[in-house]
């Protein structure tokens, strides 16, 4: 009797065995679904910031669709993962990255990509202007339209205005750091060609000198 108890003690078990394995085999691993990426939203904690990494823009990228990738692209600037998935970064950029920068955020999975963009502006720290030089390829130049000079006026100060005069002649524009002057047959002889900069903490002025030559 014991035997025969036993024994079926031992079937018993290896029925519960066998069982228990079936049903490992029979239940399919469980997969994520993924549906097509949607990016919902890019948000920022400030868009305006100070060239130098001690005022960082943190971004957000804000997407759906499952078994997501996050990448980042900027043409200039610093751009630092904050979390696993890379969804949430820090954006800086220094003196050579000064203006307004396009971050572009593609979220991918096996459904495919998308990309959203967002807008940084980058400053520089103002300081008193103060103009390194003004310069030109071409001080020499024939009259009434035959030649032109392109000038350049190398400043340095933060969020800087221009503005250009001369003693006689045109410029294409009077408000950037490179213009191109012309003058007119009434402007032989040499011309005192001035550029001035300024912003809040003050002005800066230079000239240089063009010679108009008698055709």
């Amino acid at each position: 009797m014991k035997k025969f108890l036993l024994l079926y003690q031992i079937i018993l078990v290896i029925l519960i065995i066998g069982l228990i394995g079936c049903s490992k085999k029979t239940n399919p691993p469980i997969s994520v679904e993924t549906t097509a990426p949607v990016i919902n939203s890019i948000t920022a904690e400030k868009t305006k910031i100070l060239y130098g990494g001690g005022d960082p823009a943190i971004i957000t990228c804000n997407a759906q669709g499952g078994n997501l990738k996050y990448v980042w692209q900027v043409d200039l600037g610093d751009i630092m993962p904050l979390n696993g998935d890379h969804s949430k970064i820090s954006f800086s950029g220094a003196a050579c990255c000064v203006g307004d920068k396009t971050i572009n955020c593609t979220v991918s999975n096996d459904k495919g990509s998308v990309t959203k963009s967002i807008i940084i502006t980058i400053f520089e720290v103002e300081k008193q202007p103060e103009i390194i030089s003004v310069e030109s390829k071409k001080t020499e130049i024939r009259p009434d339209g035959i030649d032109e000079s392109k000038i350049d006026c190398f400043a340095i100060g933060g969020n800087l205005k221009y503005k250009w005069e001369s003693d006689c002649g045109v410029f294409n524009r009077t408000d950037s750091s490179q213009v191109i002057y012309k003058a007119g047959s009434g402007c032989i002889g040499v011309q005192n060609v001035k550029c001035t900069v300024s912003n809040s903490l003050g002005t800066d002025s230079k000239s240089i000198q063009i010679t108009v030559l008698n055709k």
